[in-house]
Parts: C-alpha cells; structure tokens; sequence
C-alpha cells in the first residue's frame, strides 16, 4: 500500500474511533428521524382527510339521487328550484358538490414545502370566480409562518451545521495541541494531509449521510420502489450538498486557522448563505415585484359585483341579443331565476376582473422565478426548494394543480350552463302533478376532478441544475483549498 493509501486508511480508523463525531452524526441521524415523521403525520392526515372528504361526496351524491326519485311522486304543490334537485337549475346551484383534490407523492416525507400553507382539497363551486375559493386546509397559515421542522429543514439547514462543527474541530486538532510543527516535520506535504484528512472525513460523512436519509424515510414509510428516479435524485441532491459544505469547511481551514476560527469563520458563513441571503433576497423581491393589496382586490371585487348587479337586465339583454338561440326569447329575461341568471353574470364578472387577476398571476410567477434565482446564492434555499420538487409539495405543482381546477371548473360550466340555458329555449314540460321539475337526471354523467401530475424524469429533471451548480461549486472550493496548501504555516 503507498502512502496515500495507509496514510487514508488511518485517517478513516481515527475517525471511526472518534465518539465526539458518532455523537454529533448521532444527533444527526435523531433529527432525521423527527423530521421525517413530522412531515409523514401531516401528509398521512392530509390523504385520510381527502379519503373521508371523497367518500363525503358519494355519501351526499347518493342521497341527491334518492331524494330526486322520492320527489317524483305527484303533488298540489309544486317544489321550489332551490329545494329540487330534479331541476338543473337547482341542482346546479344547491346540490352540486364536487371536491378537487392534490394527492401527496410517494417520496412526500421528504420535504413539507408548501403543504401545509396551501390546501390539498379545494371545493369546485360553479360561481367561483376563477375556481379557487380562498379556502385554508388543516392550519392558519400565519400559524405556520416560522416553518414546519421537517426531513428537507434539517438536510438544508442542520445538516450544514454537524459538517461545518466536525470539519472545524477534526482538522484543526494538532495545530490547537501544538502537534503541527510534529506533523510537519515528517516527509509529507500539507496538501496531502490536510487533504487525506478531509477526503477521510467526507467518505465518512457521506456514507453515514445517505444510510441516514435512507433510514429516515423508511421510517416515514416511504416505500423506494414507488419513487426510484425521486430517490436517487434526492439522494444524489443532498450528498452533493453535503460535499459543498465539506469543501467549504476544506477551504476554510486550508488557511490553517484554531478549532475557534475556523467554526467562527464557518458560522459566519453559514448565518450568511442560510439567513441573510434568504431575507435579504425575499426582501428585495417583495419591495420590487409588489402585488396588489388584499384590501384593493377585495374593494375591486364588492365595486365589479355592485355593478354587475345594478346592470343585470342590461347585461342579460347583451347575452341574449347576442346568441342567435336566446335572441327570440329576450321576454323571458325578467322571469328567469336567481341561478339562471348566474350562468350569465358570473362570466361577466370575470371578464371585468380577468386584468386584476392576470397581474396578481403575473406577480406570483414573477416572485417564483426570482426564488428559484435566488436558490443558486442561497444553497440552503436552492436544496430545499428542490427537495420539495422531488417530494411533490412544491409551489410549482400547486399552481399546475390550480390550473387544473380552474380547468374542471370550466368543464362543469359547460355541462351545466348549456342544459341551464337549454331549458330557455326548449323548456322541460313538468309532468302534470310533478312535485319534481325532472329536466335533469343525468347524476352519473358529472365528471369527477382527476388530477394531471407531472413525470417522475421531469421533477428529477427539475433538480438536475440546483445538483450540477453545487457540485460545480465543490470543485471549485476544492481547487481553492488546494492552491492554499502549497505550504505550512509559518506560525507553526
């Protein structure tokens, strides 16, 4: 064996031998753990309460039908719309009840990301504007401003910190015991053992690292064969996270500094790469890209509603004057119920809002794209951000889950509007005695939401450039380390 060899063989018995090491890796290891199992409660809470919502919506389907065919039984008195579900116009309006939900991925104990800020099931109502009803899922979200202590804070942001602490303190060992000038007078050069050392720790810290985060998903319960391209992204993703630190630290200490420098210096950089230029960033996208205010939008929503009301018959009379099939009909327009009126006024106020609502569209993507920017600055923040992705509770797969809704929504729009306006100019005759309308029976042909995900190659896709740019920063701390070693210290 040459000297390389037996020199890094001996490294790795030391550090093995260590228990200062073993007990930081073993809190480590604990934080994982916790950390796992804290997003895995919420996410498994999340799924039962969209199986129980799910199984509310047949519940409540079955018994509309029910009710429907009981109301077929001849009466004096008619039912009123509202009340009758035979009648499309009431049922649309008074019975409808459809659910969008967001599933969690397989590899969701990852990362809670933004699944606990933003809801996982969103009533699809056909008067929505715009789909999404600002609705809040399992807790407030200024509760949960601070963050959630999960599997993805502790890679980003503790992980960091039991690297930086064990490179600080294992390789400055000699110099704060007055054994470097020893060191140094044997036949070997500074680049190779303080080089050997390091390469000894982080093939440690590497295996150690990946066994963990392997160890704290299955105790989440993540089964590997359900996210095989997730897993190895992730695992690929933190290991080269760990290497920056590693080659950080590296170039840290290749200035020779005390166990107390080096985890000063190391400090120092961590409170900047993993606070100050998260807020700072966050600030400067806030202050430059703002939204309208909630107390404007709100205001633009009461004053665009106001005047679609005082306006109705004028607008009514548009709608109708302008479709060929209503136009002879225009006398029926004052006669028409508060739900069919609807099919025509909701449109209008969106059309009248559609501007507000692309520029608050327009500010949101805008701050995303700046927080994906920022996360090739902030390491921290670019390695959480892509533990999301992989883990499926990323703001990205939100938005495509939005669009999605927005999607349905219009989907049963047009299912039902056009059997609504339908009636106008072909109306259902009731059947004498009816104490039902019956114009509408078609229960099991309202779709159902499916929700559209994205591939498992595109998220591990999504990661590669956050992976690639880290381990392109290793290599370059490396090189920077090493031109540092050319010589010891002469305050040896």
């Amino acid at each position: 064996m040459n000297r390389w060899g037996a020199l890094l063989v001996w490294e790795l018995r030391q550090f093995a031998g260590n228990p200062v090491a073993w007990i930081v890796l073993g809190l480590l290891a604990a934080a994982m753990a916790w950390g796992a199992c804290s997003g895995a409660s919420l996410h498994r809470a999340q799924s039962q309460a969209l199986a129980v919502e799910s199984q509310a919506d047949a519940a409540w389907l079955a018994s509309v039908k029910e009710r429907a065919q009981q109301y077929t039984r001849p009466s004096a008195e008619p039912l009123p719309y509202w009340q009758d579900p035979g009648d499309v116009a009431g049922f649309s309006r008074y019975f409808l009840r459809r659910h969008a939900f967001k599933p969690h991925l397989p590899l969701s104990p990852l990362a809670v990301g933004v699944s606990d800020l933003q809801p996982s099931r969103v009533p699809v109502k056909l008067e929505t504007l715009f789909g999404i009803a600002p609705v809040y899922d399992f807790e407030p979200p200024r509760v949960l401003m601070s963050g959630r202590f999960d599997l993805g804070f502790v890679i980003a942001f503790v992980m960091p910190v039991a690297i930086v602490l064990l490179i600080g303190l294992l390789t400055t060992f000699e110099r704060d015991r007055g054994m470097l000038r020893l060191v140094a007078a044997q036949p070997i050069s500074p680049r190779r053992w303080l080089g050997i050392r390091v390469c000894s720790i982080a093939a440690w810290l590497l295996l150690v690292i990946a066994l963990m985060l392997g160890g704290a998903l299955w105790l989440a319960g993540v089964d590997p064969a359900a996210a095989p391209v997730e897993l190895a992204s992730a695992m690929a993703l933190v290991l080269v996270y760990a290497l920056f630190w590693v080659a950080l630290s590296f170039a840290v200490v290749a200035a020779w500094p005390t166990a107390a420098g080096a985890l000063g210096t190391l400090a120092a950089i961590w409170i900047l790469l993993c606070l100050c230029v998260p807020l700072l960033g966050s600030a400067i996208v806030l202050g430059t890209v703002r939204a309208p205010s909630a107390l404007y939008r709100i205001d633009a929503l009461r004053r665009v509603t106001d005047a679609v009301e005082a306006e109705r018959q004028a607008v009514l009379a548009a709608a109708f004057a302008g479709r060929a099939d209503l136009a002879p009909h225009a006398g029926q327009i004052g006669r028409l119920d508060y739900a069919t009126r609807q099919t025509f006024l909701v449109p209008e106020r969106e059309r009248r809002l559609a501007a507000q609502q692309h520029a608050v569209l327009n500010v949101k993507e805008t701050r995303e794209r700046a927080t994906t920017l920022l996360g090739f600055v902030s390491p921290s923040l670019g390695v959480q951000s892509a533990l999301a992705t992989l883990a499926g509770t990323d703001m990205q797969r939100h938005r495509r889950f939005e669009k999605q809704v927005r999607d349905f929504q219009l989907h049963l729009r047009d299912f039902f509007f056009s059997r609504i306006q339908q009636q106008i100019v072909a109306p259902t005759p009731r059947p004498p005695g009816s104490y039902s309308r019956q114009n509408f029976s078609e229960f099991d042909a309202i779709a159902h939401f499916r929700f559209q995900d994205a591939s498992a190659a595109s998220r591990a896709t999504a990661v590669l450039p956050v992976t690639l740019w880290l381990l392109a920063l290793s290599v370059g701390l490396v090189g920077i380390a090493a031109r540092r070693l050319r010589r010891w210290p002469a305050d040896l």
